[in-house]
């Protein structure tokens, strides 16, 4: 294989290129995009390689030498961007980024009906304190506004760092362990939970303060959905490039689908629980962002109790 063709193929965008009203040639990316055996595409139909009526006609409004728009179209359950190029298209993957924006407006969606609950209480404390009371139940009223306060701010700070530009760099991965143990320690302690952790001495790729908040939100999950004075462990196991995360308690064992689906939905919150609603769902949103997935289930590892997980690439060079 030539230079130029390793070069072509090598290119991250697909690229299909015509000529005389048939494809001339495509690159593997492009082939991966329109699942297309690139040896069996050169002098074929537009239509036998695009598989798409919209692609065949901006294809064929480039080979007369028109310039049109670039447009988005669904193939194999992907998003893609077609863009004009002399003598071809250049086709883009936007499939993380369309994910990424749905993300944002489940987000906001859920924000706003979490975001009424705490205003509303606080607001109806303010207006009991205008009442008489004794001080006892003025103090009573008071921790309660204090909680629903701090709730707020979970939720703020929860949506600051997920929807904020990512800043991926080297970070150790048990020194952001060992930060989120301490940072959690006001929460946990308040249920007598303790952390016993063992993960890799090794440096992950990743924005510090997104692993941290993904941390934090799964030990404080832990400490408040799972049984008082338990210890819950943080374990890491590196496999290939990447680093899986579990945070372990011991609660009652879910069934896979159902602790899975904790993380698409608040609906398990309880009124009485301090959490956000939105920590586990939010940890799935990040691991998708640095290339990672999530997963859960019971524990696999003889105890019993339930695990929540992430997986994280290796900083490069490790």
């Amino acid at each position: 294989m030539s230079e130029a063709a390793d070069w072509f193929d090598s290119l991250e965008e697909g690229v299909v290129l015509f000529e005389a009203g048939t494809v001339d040639r495509l690159n593997r990316a492009a082939a991966s995009l329109l699942d297309v055996d690139p040896r069996l595409a050169s002098g074929s139909r537009p239509i036998a390689v695009l598989r798409d009526h919209r692609l065949e006609a901006l294809a064929a409004a480039v080979m007369e030498g028109a310039r049109p728009s670039a447009i988005e179209v669904d193939l194999n359950g992907r998003s893609v961007q077609a863009v004009p190029i002399d003598g071809g298209l250049l086709l883009r993957d936007r499939s993380v980024e369309r994910q990424s924006e749905r993300d944002a407006h489940e987000l906001l969606a859920v924000l706003s009906h979490e975001l009424r609950t705490p205003v509303a209480a606080i607001g109806a404390v303010l207006d009991t304190l205008a009442l008489d009371l004794t001080q006892e139940q003025r103090d009573g009223f008071l921790a309660r506004a204090g909680e629903e306060a701090a709730r707020l701010g979970r939720l703020i700070s929860d949506l600051t760092v997920e929807v904020r530009p990512p800043l991926h760099r080297s970070v150790s991965l048990q020194a952001t362990v060992a930060r989120a143990v301490a940072v959690t320690e006001p929460v946990r302690s308040r249920r007598e939970v303790m952390v016993e952790a063992s993960v890799p001495d090794v440096a992950v790729w990743v924005d510090a303060d997104k692993l941290m908040q993904a941390l934090v939100n799964l030990l404080e999950n832990a400490a408040i959905h799972g049984p008082p004075e338990q210890v819950v462990d943080v374990v890491g196991e590196v496999v290939d490039s990447l680093v899986r995360v579990e945070v372990r308690d011991r609660g009652t064992p879910l069934p896979p689908q159902v602790a899975l689906s904790l993380f698409e939905t608040t609906s398990h919150v309880s009124a009485k629980a301090k959490g956000t609603g939105l920590g586990l769902r939010i940890v799935r949103s990040m691991a998708r962002g640095w290339g990672g997935e999530v997963w859960a289930g019971p524990r696999s590892d003889g105890t019993v109790g339930n695990a929540f997980g992430f997986s994280v690439h290796l900083a490069p060079g490790r």
